[in-house]
């Protein structure tokens, strides 16, 4: 199983969160005024077909 920073998060791209199998539909970088920078990735479970918002 391969290991992926969040830098190298792209749409398309399938990988197993949580037990489940998901593949990222959008990917923003967000870097704020104040405080750290985080990635703000949409995902959709490939079994159920739900979409939720992970950061």
């Amino acid at each position: 199983m391969a290991n992926y920073s969040t830098n190298e998060f792209k749409s398309g791209l399938k990988v197993l969160l949580e037990g489940d199998p998901c593949s990222i539909v959008e990917n923003e970088f967000v870097k704020p005024g104040k405080g750290q920078a985080f990635n703000r990735v949409r995902l959709k479970n490939l079994k159920t077909g739900r979409v939720w918002e992970r950061t």
